[in-house]
């Protein structure tokens, strides 16, 4: 009996074809991702072509001291209780929500969600969106009255996307107790459609690991088109990245790719990268950051404790001149300290205003010798 073989490039085109069929009879369809915030953050999606990740809170641990961080009290089954919050705006404390497009390209219509602030929780957020790396804010408002949920159902235009990854963080801040503020989370939503487009690139996985004193970086893609190059950047504060290498990519193809690329030079401390996906007409778009943190020798800089206190910052090394260390904030935003030697390798910084809750960076640059450490405010 003759058998019929088909193989695995020529059955993944076949099934990309045949999903592209269903979608051309209909152009676009409707989804929706939603974080309903029950019992857990995970999220769901209405529609195959996306695989959302678990909400995560950025800046700290969430310090919520009751028997469990799930709370009914106006939500629409039970909503995420989350604290604390910064008095004044932190890039670094919030709340992240992403997801992955798996085979087509899209469009975002709208992002709602219910906040409720305690008494002395944050009267503020803002909403800022992976598009622009969370620079600007996509939505701004204010709770006024305290123990009530407010409803927002913010309109956007993000067309035609071809990001692997799209995710959006939302902010609380004037807090008036840092303690005890809390801020609740129910029913985050994401509505849309897919489009019949097939995405340049699909990643199936992206990989960062520890190699001796290298860094490996590994990814696999499932087809391309038209793609043109990966772009591997790097990054030790979340802001500057920096194009350490780049590979080229395959083309066109409907079967798996696998790349590799090996960092020899990490930075010390905290080593953040991503890849810049580039198509022929010269369009890209990124995939999500990977953090790695590399050995620290043994003359590197430490913080102790770290996550440190907002009025000190302690840290140990050996032969450090304090005169070329630089303090910033996620922003990028230098620091203002005066320093104290005490005995050992041990130097107090002291900033010129408190720290707020959130995420800095210690840079120390002299001779030669460059080191990043990365320092948590609760």
């Amino acid at each position: 009996m003759k058998r019929n073989y088909i193989s695995p490039k020529n059955a993944a085109m076949t099934m990309i074809m045949m999903l592209i069929f269903v979608f051309r009879a209909n152009a676009q369809e409707n989804f929706q991702i939603k974080w309903s915030m029950d019992y857990n953050q995970a999220g769901t999606s209405s529609h195959a072509n996306f695989s959302p990740s678990d909400a995560s809170l950025l800046g700290g641990v969430n310090t919520y001291s009751l028997l469990s961080v799930y709370s009914a009290s106006g939500a629409v089954v039970v909503g995420y209780v989350i604290r604390p919050w910064p008095a004044a705006f932190s890039a670094g404390r919030c709340m992240e929500f992403s997801f992955s497009a798996n085979s087509f390209k899209y469009n975002i219509t709208s992002i709602s969600f219910r906040l409720r602030r305690s008494t002395v929780g944050p009267s503020a957020f803002k909403l800022r969106t992976v598009l622009d790396n969370f620079t600007s804010d996509v939505a701004a408002s204010t709770l006024i009255t305290p123990d009530a949920f407010y409803s927002y159902n913010i309109p956007v235009s993000f067309n035609n996307l071809s990001n692997n990854n799209f995710s959006f963080r939302i902010y609380g801040f004037n807090a008036v107790n840092f303690v005890n503020g809390t801020l609740w989370f129910d029913e985050i939503i994401i509505n849309g459609q897919v489009l019949a487009i097939v995405l340049p690139i699909d990643i199936t996985y992206f990989k960062a690991e520890k190699s001796e004193e290298k860094v490996m970086l590994s990814w696999e893609t499932a087809w391309e088109k038209n793609s043109k190059e990966f772009v591997v950047e790097r990054s030790a504060d979340l802001k500057d990245f920096q194009a350490i290498g780049t590979l080229k990519a395959a083309g066109e193809t409907t079967g798996r790719m696998q790349y590799e690329f090996i960092d020899d030079n990490p930075l010390t401390g905290a080593n953040y990268y991503r890849l810049r996906m580039v198509d022929r007409d010269g369009s890209f778009s990124f995939s999500k950051t990977l953090d790695v943190i590399t050995p620290t020798p043994e003359s590197a800089i430490q913080v102790l404790p770290n996550p440190a206190s907002p009025e000190k910052i302690t840290i140990s090394g050996q032969n450090i001149d304090p005169n070329f260390l630089l303090l910033s904030n996620q922003s990028g935003n230098s620091i203002s300290f005066h320093f104290e030697p005490i005995q050992g390798n041990l130097i107090h910084l002291y900033p010129e205003q408190l720290l707020i809750s959130g995420l800095y960076f210690l840079t120390y640059q002299k001779n030669g010798r460059k080191e990043h450490v990365k320092i948590l405010v609760p």
